[in-house]
């Protein structure tokens, strides 16, 4: 007699695992500035406000047909100037995030790169910084670099030293392009950006080190704290990305459903949290006054499932983490 197999129910077909959160397309371009010192120069201790501050005033002066008196929330002529696409950003009405109800301006598409000042330059000397630009702002380069060239002219430092462009390049993953030097512009076509990163970290996938090689500022009640857990930071770099893209990429399709990546966050361990308070000021035109940038340096150990995680990490490695990343704070690297 043959055996009666046990009754088994029958199981729906199998499901595949929802597809991976895809971070939308968000092009970038990296340009290496030098500039030389035609007088002797002296430079604060953090170059990045200075040098943000000095362009948007070179910008505004190179590519403005209005004049000072106009904000550019309400001129015109916005939608294409170089000025208020890419210093200024205004919020068109009806077209911010959740996340960013109440703003009237949203995250720029730039950031400076800055090393540690050299402070006193002689005649000749040089300072060396990158200027990060995102989406959209691409298309500008040809207006950013003019102004780059005359916020030389203008003069930085409390001295007001003069300084000229000695070098520019397009520099990157891709092939690199000279875009200035010997005092002439090349006549080729302007360089192309190229996506963000996504190439894994070296190691096993499962274990990854953050460095913040800037202070990392995070507002919190009134407050600048350090990051609380290893959720919080990948929400930071999330907002980040997603609203550059949103307001700076118009390829960029968002999608706002992120919870999948924020809960992989929080089942990471962290067997290592080290972040000591940096303190740092800069001078403000604008508010006639000096304001605090400090923050918080440090490095972070994450370990467990990183895979849906890494190409946000890669990311975050162009775009920087929280307040002040236009100066080059809230820098992250990843590795030892």
């Amino acid at each position: 007699m043959l055996a009666l197999l046990p009754h088994r129910e029958e199981r729906p077909p199998f499901a595949a695992s929802p597809a991976p959160y895809a971070l939308p397309p968000l092009p970038y371009l990296r340009l290496r500035i030098a500039l030389r010192a035609l007088e002797p120069a002296r430079l604060p201790p953090f170059l990045g406000s200075l040098l943000r501050g000095t362009f948007g005033h070179a910008l505004r002066r190179s590519v403005c047909t209005v004049g000072p008196g106009q904000e550019c929330s309400s001129c015109r002529l916005r939608r294409e100037c170089a000025y208020a696409r890419v210093f200024e950003s205004p919020i068109e009405p009806g077209t911010e995030p959740p996340s960013l109800r109440g703003q009237v301006t949203a995250p720029h598409p730039y950031v400076f790169e800055a090393g540690a000042s050299p402070g006193d330059l002689a005649v000749g000397d040089e300072i060396g910084f990158d200027l990060l630009l995102f989406g959209d702002a691409i298309g500008f380069q040809a207006r950013i670099l003019w102004a780059i060239e005359r916020m030389g002219a203008l003069g930085l430092g409390s001295t007001r030293a003069r300084f000229a462009l000695a070098r520019a390049d397009a520099v990157g993953p891709w092939a690199p392009v000279r875009l200035f030097a010997d005092g002439a512009w090349s006549s080729g076509a302007p360089a192309r950006g190229g996506p963000l990163p996504s190439a894994p970290p070296p190691g096993d996938g499962r274990r990854v080190r953050l460095r913040f090689s800037t202070p990392l500022r995070i507002r919190r009640e009134g407050r600048i704290v350090p990051p609380r857990d290893a959720r919080e930071l990948i929400y930071l770099m999330l907002r980040r990305v997603l609203e550059v893209a949103h307001f700076h990429s118009q390829a960029a399709a968002i999608n706002w459903s992120f919870r999948p990546l924020l809960d992989a966050a929080s089942a990471l361990k962290t067997p290592e949290w080290r972040f000591r308070f940096v303190p740092l000021a800069r001078y403000s035109n604008r508010q006639g006054g000096t304001l605090d940038l400090g923050g918080y340096a440090g490095s972070a150990v994450l370990e467990g499932e990183l895979a849906p995680l890494l190409p946000l990490l890669r990311a975050a490695e162009v775009l920087h983490v929280g307040k002040g990343a236009v100066f080059g704070l809230g820098k992250v690297v990843i590795g030892d």
